[in-house]
């Protein structure tokens, strides 16, 4: 499978076209106010541990699938502290500034979730085998942003220790699900709907079981696209664009830690879809996380909204065009 710019550009475009019903109806106030708010806590604790499940079902346990989520989570965990680092000395006489603990959170954390997993589905659903192994390295980089959102993510926002939650991490429903598929995908020497006997009624009930899982995390990317556009329709657009700040965020996000996921995977002996999973997830736009994690310790969460936004916006550019530079420069292909 030959991935070019153009696929990018086009994954990119029409993934975000996806927001427009959820813009439109929310322009038109035909949403009740908490809507998108009801729609991530479904995604999140339904739609997406239904997709990271039901990716470890596409094939039978390969040794080297588990050596490559080691490699994910290493290289990603280096990433993130590689940007941590960067921040830190950017802005050590500001450190204690508001605006800034949002762009360091927002400079870091990818929305590698509400926004990466569609994307990835989107960019490899023509194969199905492809597209579960990506998956599944996406998976783990998400556990790695949530164990290290509730770790230094809460100490950069809130500047508080105490704020650490070891709690979140062993709680959030994305990492319950990737340890319960990789036990499954581990333990069982077949995907679920191949273990019984073709026409048994355990036949017949395995397979409606994983029919309704894929029914449930079909819908990460309508309903993820989906409260974007509804986020969108309630920020005001001059804010949007006039803030200097929120481009300084963007850079960070969109263009640095791009450039470092790049240079993070591109030389290394691993697979093309190691490469593939940690490049995109990383360079994904800021996570919605941002406003929640902002809202929550006390900071700006009208500038975190429209961090999020505007590099969200950014990103059908700057997603492609890295694209172009990892493929052009290092030849990184499938």
């Amino acid at each position: 499978m030959q991935i070019t710019f153009l696929d990018v550009f086009i994954t990119v475009v029409f993934l975000l076209a996806l927001a427009v019903p959820g813009f439109i109806f929310a322009k038109l106030k035909m949403l009740p106010e908490k809507t998108a708010e009801a729609i991530s806590t479904i995604v999140l604790y339904c739609c997406q541990s239904a997709l990271v499940f039901t990716s470890f079902q596409k094939k039978a346990f390969d040794p080297q699938i588990g050596l490559n989520m080691l490699y994910v989570a290493i290289i990603a965990l280096g990433v993130h502290l590689a940007m941590f680092g960067i921040l830190k000395l950017v802005f050590i006489r500001k450190s204690a500034d508001e605006k800034v603990r949002v762009i360091k959170f927002a400079s870091v954390f990818s929305n590698c979730g509400f926004m990466g997993f569609p994307f990835l589905l989107s960019l490899f659903g023509e194969n199905d085998q492809l597209s579960s192994e990506v998956l599944i390295y996406g998976t783990v980089i998400i556990s790695i942003f949530n164990i290290l959102a509730w770790t230094f993510g809460a100490y950069i926002m809130s500047g508080d220790k105490k704020q650490i939650s070891v709690k979140k991490i062993a709680l959030n429903p994305v990492i319950i699900s990737l340890v319960i598929g990789f036990v499954f995908f581990i333990v069982l020497p077949r995907p679920l709907v191949d273990l019984a006997a073709d026409g048994s009624l355990l036949d017949s009930v395995l397979t409606k079981f994983m029919q309704s899982l894929n029914y449930i995390s079909d819908m990460v990317t309508p309903c993820s696209m989906i409260v974007i556009g509804i986020r969108l329709a309630n920020i005001n657009l001059k804010q949007l664009f006039m803030d200097k700040w929120a481009y300084v965020s963007s850079f960070f996000k969109l263009i640095v830690m791009s450039l470092i996921s790049m240079l993070a995977v591109a030389f290394l002996p691993v697979a093309p879809t190691v490469k593939y999973a940690v490049f995109f997830l990383l360079s994904m736009p800021s996570a919605t996380n941002t406003v929640m994690f902002a809202v929550n310790f006390g900071k700006d969460g009208d500038f975190a909204t429209v961090s999020v936004l505007l590099s969200t916006i950014l990103s059908v550019v700057t997603i492609p065009l890295m694209y172009l530079v990892m493929s052009g420069v290092f030849g990184v292909t499938v």
